[in-house]
């Protein structure tokens, strides 16, 4: 049997002392993490949680985010990680669309005020007691746990959360890690698809670990490796890609919850770092330092040897990969081996992950394309989600088992993937898709907009940006008061960041008087400067 919590408790056998993360000056061995998840398991047990329980965790990256997954998971509970740039709308379709019955967080991270979220969507919350909590907008809601200060009546603090793991006050042994099996459900991961509304992305625990298990043969992980984990937790490359592939080999994982360049080049080259996952704004971020060349890097492993920063950034020796994939494949699905040929390794995306049987097919007949003949990249494979969350797998599947990615590539005859770009109306900012049909249902919220349509603007190191062709109800009605008012309701980086504002007759349309987006990406990118 062969569960998260299975693996884990292996490797604390195994490996004990061994560094598992490094966060801070912080060392925590695998002994310590397993055991740290164990008493955390105790104190989710005592509040009721088993197996199925969703527990939410909006963390930024920390020891404690992983405490509290390895707890969950031990129980047999399905994890909701959460994004921590949501805002409070954003945030109460996550809980409710999950049904997240426990929520594990932070009162505050950066600017982003959490507590202060929960108390505008959980009026009641100072007025019930701890247990259990009846919140009227957030029926399955039972329990909030907070690590912070001033905290209302109806929220557990950290310290007495904790205190329940040690008291042991509910029967609770190593059955219920025995109960858990691998194809019991794990995690469920939001991400923005062509809907308004972001879909729950559900894996199991056997998705989970043979999706770690490939990225880790993929990029030749061992236990002496270090790799920087800054890539958020709360998403599918971050917790399995990097986070779990690499403690399966025995390796180490450096945390960080903010990137500065200055303090990350330290950390990188104080852990003696030999791997990393990077956004294309970090990688130049670190490359652009003034005192780049005085850090001597060891970083010879990881993905984006296709990118344009891989020169920079990694050994000359190095034996980055290049790969393709998305939270529904888990997450890798195409990556190149770590001793593959160098010129493969950074011109193309890499061949189907082991297990996993990738076609490129013609996205309206859904026939099979030859060699070298671009179309949509579908997978079938034991990686995969189990199926999006509240709907059926027949609805997320064709007939086959296949899954319909969205995503424009072609095969080579050696079966090497080139990917081109998405078909999809997704935008990928800074590594991480955004949904022009949620920002435009934003957009349309505020009385001054009668039609708002999204696309996405090339940026040089984030990919690309977000941008919105506006037609004004209120001639009044300026590109500030649409950013504040975005602002309000969506995270960060789904804002636009260029407003066009153009008379309903200029926007140009396709025979079938649709919009044709094609032709608004183009003049985007004209307007914008950047074609």
């Amino acid at each position: 049997m062969d569960t998260i919590g299975h693996r884990l408790r292996a490797l604390a056998a195994s490996c004990g002392s061994r560094p598992a993360l490094r966060f801070g000056r912080q060392a925590i061995s695998f002994a310590d993490l397993a055991a740290d998840g164990h008493r955390i398991a105790a104190a989710l047990a005592s509040l009721g949680v088993s197996k199925g329980t969703r527990v939410g965790i909006l963390m930024p990256n920390r020891p404690d985010w992983l405490r509290c997954a390895i707890g969950a998971w031990r129980l047999g509970a399905i994890i909701v990680p959460i994004n921590t740039l949501l805002r409070t709308p954003e945030l109460q379709y996550a809980l409710g669309h999950a049904d997240v019955g426990v929520l594990l967080t932070v009162a505050r991270f950066l600017r982003h005020d959490y507590l202060g979220m929960l108390m505008e969507l959980c009026p009641e919350l100072p007025q019930q007691h701890h247990v259990p909590l009846r919140i009227e907008s957030l029926p399955a809601l039972r329990h909030i746990i907070c690590d912070g200060e001033d905290l209302p009546r109806g929220v557990i603090p950290w310290e007495d959360f904790l205190a329940r793991g040690d008291a042991g006050s509910t029967p609770w042994s190593i059955a219920a890690l025995d109960a858990v099996a691998p194809t019991d459900d794990a995690a469920i991961f939001f991400t923005s698809g062509s809907t308004a509304a972001p879909k729950g992305v559900l894996h199991t625990h056997a998705s989970m670990l043979i999706g770690a298990d490939n990225v880790a043969d993929r990029l030749g992980l061992e236990a002496d490796d270090v790799t920087y984990g800054y890539l958020p937790l709360f998403f599918n490359g971050g917790l399995v890609g990097v986070t779990l592939a690499t403690l399966s080999r025995g390796g180490c994982v450096l945390l960080q919850e903010v990137f500065d360049a200055d303090e990350t080049l330290n950390l990188l080259t104080q852990y003696r770092c030999t791997t990393i996952f990077a956004w294309p704004h970090q990688a130049e971020a670190l490359i652009r330092h003034p005192l780049f060349d005085r850090f001597r890097l060891q970083i010879r492993k990881g993905p984006g040897a296709n990118t344009k920063w891989a020169g920079g950034l990694f050994q000359p020796d190095h034996q980055a990969v290049g790969s393709w994939g998305m939270s529904e494949t888990g997450p890798m699905a195409s990556c190149a081996r770590w001793d593959d040929a160098l010129a493969d390794r950074v011109g193309a995306h890499g061949r189907a992950m082991p297990g996993l049987d990738l076609r490129i097919v013609d996205p309206q007949t859904n026939r099979v394309l030859p060699p070298d003949v671009e179309g949509e990249i579908v997978v079938r494979g034991p990686s995969l989600m189990r199926t999006y969350y509240k709907r059926e797998p027949a609805e997320c599947f064709d007939a086959e088992g296949y899954f319909h990615t969205g995503d424009c590539a072609r095969l080579d005859a050696r079966g090497w993937l080139h990917f081109i770009g998405r078909i999809k109306d997704v935008i990928k900012t800074a590594g991480v898709n955004v949904a022009a049909a949620e920002v435009e249902a934003t957009l349309l919220q505020h009385p001054g907009v009668k039609v708002a349509h999204v696309v996405p603007v090339p940026h040089a190191t984030r990919g690309e940006n977000v941008a919105a062709f506006i037609v004004r109800r209120d001639p009044a009605c300026a590109a500030a008061d649409l950013q504040a008012h975005c602002d309000l309701a969506l995270a960060s980086y789904k804002i636009p960041r260029h407003f066009f504002f153009v008379a309903e007759e200029e926007l140009p349309t396709l025979g079938s008087g649709k919009v044709d987006r094609q032709r608004l990406r183009d003049l985007a990118a004209t307007l914008a400067g950047t074609s």
